[in-house]
């Protein structure tokens, strides 16, 4: 009977070791991509969490079970949202960007978004290699390490993590509009501009005109502000290890 006691321990510890990783890692930018095998993923997570099993000390209650599923399930999207906090970013930004120089119509299907418009396709690549570059990856396994420590299974604060999720997502708008801010600038220059000209010489085809202008001065702003953005994501990227360690402290 004791045996059977501590089989029954160790795979309710390792379902909810699974459950923290599974959910964090589908959520991750690289590790969560579309066009990774489903089978590549799920083999990757189990066997990670065999090996993490071992190393985490868990004590329940069999009555308490469901709540410790509920609290691991948030505490994991609030790890896992405040990695990819960055990425939702550059995807507004890239369908702003987009809707503004008329490209909204033209959805490509990128492996991290789902679908998306080829600006967005463009800035995600750029921002997951300087991701990898940045060894940022490494900032996430450093905090998903510390969080069994820090937190333990089922030990999460709701109440607390839930006030920092939402003050991270306001986090979403502000990058998308720091990044699309050039673009939009000069777009609406372009539109005051060609606006006067129509009233100056109404025979003059504004809709003929206007669209071959928005794409070629959006594309030269994109390019021209690729070193301003990549320094813009670094910046976010750097501090990701202090908002990991932040949550961590706040879940506790």
């Amino acid at each position: 009977m004791a045996d059977v006691e501590v089989l029954k321990e160790e795979v309710v510890t390792f379902l909810l070791v699974l459950l923290r990783l599974g959910l964090v890692m589908t959520f991750l930018p690289v590790t969560g991509s579309r066009s990774l095998p489903a089978q590549f993923k799920i083999g990757l997570i189990v066997a990670l969490a065999l090996v993490l099993t071992p190393a985490v000390d868990l004590r329940y209650d069999e009555n308490d079970i469901p709540l410790l599923v509920v609290k691991e399930l948030f505490f994991s999207l609030a790890l896992a949202f405040t990695v990819r906090v960055v990425f939702y970013a550059i995807d507004t930004a890239g369908q702003i960007i987009s809707t503004t120089m008329g490209l909204s119509l033209a959805t490509v299907f990128n492996p991290e978004m789902g679908q998306s418009t080829a600006v967005t396709s463009l800035y995600s690549v750029v921002a997951i290699m300087l991701f990898l570059s940045l060894d940022a990856h490494h900032y996430f396994i450093y905090a998903f390490v510390k969080s069994f420590e820090r937190v333990p299974l089922g030990g999460a604060d709701v109440r607390t993590l839930s006030a920092a999720v939402l003050g991270l997502s306001g986090r979403i708008l502000v990058i998308a509009l720091k990044m699309a801010a050039p673009v939009i600038t000069v777009v609406m220059m372009t539109n005051i501009l060609l606006g006067l000209v129509q009233k100056l010489m109404p025979q003059f085809n504004i809709f003929f005109v206007g669209w071959p202008v928005y794409l070629s001065l959006g594309y030269l702003i994109m390019f021209l502000g690729i070193p301003l953005t990549l320094y813009l994501l670094g910046g976010y990227f750097t501090t990701l290890k202090d908002d990991l360690d932040a949550l961590i402290l706040i879940g506790e």
